[in-house]
């Protein structure tokens, strides 16, 4: 509805300005006899709009409600002197159209304004103090996870791993992050040990040392064909590079092997990637290197493309022609179909694209969509239920408690099965959704601890 208000008032501020238009509706009204039927559509118009927004629960948190309920009460109070004062407007619009542009012209800009400041603005209402990492009766949070932006679960279903990201533009110069893992039984926090092997499923110019830090970003785990279990992770530091590291168990949890890395060409900057069984992978290239917040905004307010789905296989780099979109974000690879499910977060969508046609077959609308998550015949995916303007102080807080929710997805036809709708809760900016044992737990790439939710 934002985006519809936005060229609602856009519009009517151009058609505001055409004077002979807006004289050809005077002329008419000077000339008609009655115009109760008129003032009656009006009346209703008004009357659907103001009810339908008073119905909402917490009408008075969303800029497009309120926006609806004060267009409602407009036409009520036009209908009135539609139906009464007929007679009255007819001998002031004279005077209004030898003034016209003097009236017209403030209007027009007025109209802009509300346009950005609807589509930049949509919860008005209170955040939820959230400094203290304690659950509520609507999340249960874990303590002492920053910024889980990706997670997947074990082979064995017993532990979740995490990558922990750091900073990335425009929001801050590239910074370390850590990878993590939570056992599902006890809720522990444990750093996985990393060794360092050769590089044999990487390209050879790639080179990493032990003093080398992660900044980790989107993450994959897959089954290799040759049994093993690879995880590819997007890396922001010190270098932009995927890394691939082979998850073996031991004795007691899991351990990380390095066995390579790929140099991201300078043209590139992921988000995320998703693994083939034969170490190949898709990832999807966000926007530009070094873009600055005020061009990341443009991107978000008008829906540009600005990256694309990009292939690696043979230390070689090719781009999927027809993959192109608004700030392509998380995917997540179904080998069986031949299709990538792909979130363009700055589009508001996840699109099923077809491999073989180079296409986008299907599409569902979610705001900002992330990292989508399969289990079983459903894709999970998170929605940030605000506009970029609502999250200005968020960057300052340790944890933001701005609305969001969970859609679970048919994986075929991204119908949706399930919605899960949370506002002022303890937990805020998820990007990840992943279903275990009738719990959902959620990442985020900008909070000192984990969510979960049951969905009984």
């Amino acid at each position: 509805m934002n985006y519809f208000y936005f060229f609602f008032f856009l519009s009517l501020s151009v058609i505001i300005l055409f004077k002979p238009f807006a004289k050809s509706i005077s002329d008419w009204i000077v000339k008609s006899d009655n115009l109760n039927k008129t003032g009656l559509i009006t009346f209703f118009i008004g009357i659907s709009l103001t009810s339908y927004s008073l119905m909402q629960s917490f009408w008075y948190e969303r800029m497009w409600m309120v926006v609806t309920l004060i267009l409602g009460i407009l036409l009520l109070i036009r209908s009135l002197f539609i139906l009464f004062f007929i007679e009255k407007i007819k001998k002031i619009l004279p005077v209004f159209v030898g003034n016209y542009y003097k009236f017209t012209i403030p209007i027009s800009i007025t109209m802009v304004f509300l346009a950005f400041l609807i589509v930049t603005t949509d919860y008005i209402g209170p955040q939820k103090d959230i400094s203290k990492c304690e659950s509520d009766n609507q999340i249960q949070v874990i303590c002492k996870f920053n910024n889980s932006e990706d997670i997947v679960i074990t082979p064995d279903k017993e532990f979740l791993f995490m990558s922990q990201m750091g900073s990335i533009a425009p929001w801050g110069d590239n910074e370390p992050g850590s990878f993590a893992m939570m056992n599902l039984g006890t809720n522990k926090k444990i750093i996985p040990e990393i060794i360092m092997e050769k590089n044999t499923w990487g390209d050879e110019s790639c080179l990493r040392t032990n003093l080398d830090g992660y900044g980790p970003h989107g993450i994959d785990l897959v089954k290799r064909n040759d049994g093993r279990y690879q995880i590819g992770v997007i890396n922001h530091y010190p270098k932009e590079s995927v890394e691939m590291f082979e998850l073996k168990r031991n004795d007691l949890d899991w351990i990380m092997v390095w066995r390579g890395c790929i140099d991201v060409p300078d043209k590139f900057y992921f988000n995320d990637l998703s693994l083939k069984k034969d170490g190949s992978f898709y990832a999807s290239h966000m926007y530009k290197r070094g873009i600055t917040e005020n061009e990341w905004l443009m991107i978000a307010l008008i829906k540009s493309n600005s990256g694309n789905i990009v292939f690696w296989k043979d230390s070689n780099f090719t781009e999927l022609l027809g993959s192109e979109g608004s700030s392509p974000n998380g995917l997540v690879l179904d080998e069986d179909s031949n299709n990538i499910y792909i979130s363009y977060n700055l589009e508001d969508k996840i699109s099923i694209f077809d491999l073989t046609t180079n296409s986008r077959i299907n599409s569902y609308y979610v705001e900002s969509p992330d990292n989508p998550y399969i289990k079983d015949n459903s894709i999970w995916i998170t929605s940030l239920d605000f506009q970029p303007n609502d999250a200005q102080d968020c960057i300052y807080k340790v944890n933001c408690s701005l609305p969001f929710s969970i859609h679970e997805l048919d994986k075929e036809t991204l119908e949706v099965k399930n919605k899960y709708i949370f506002s002022k809760t303890v937990f805020g900016l998820p990007t990840v959704a992943v279903p275990h044992n009738e719990k959902v737990y959620i990442g985020s790439f900008h909070a000192d601890r984990l969510g979960s939710f049951s969905t009984n």
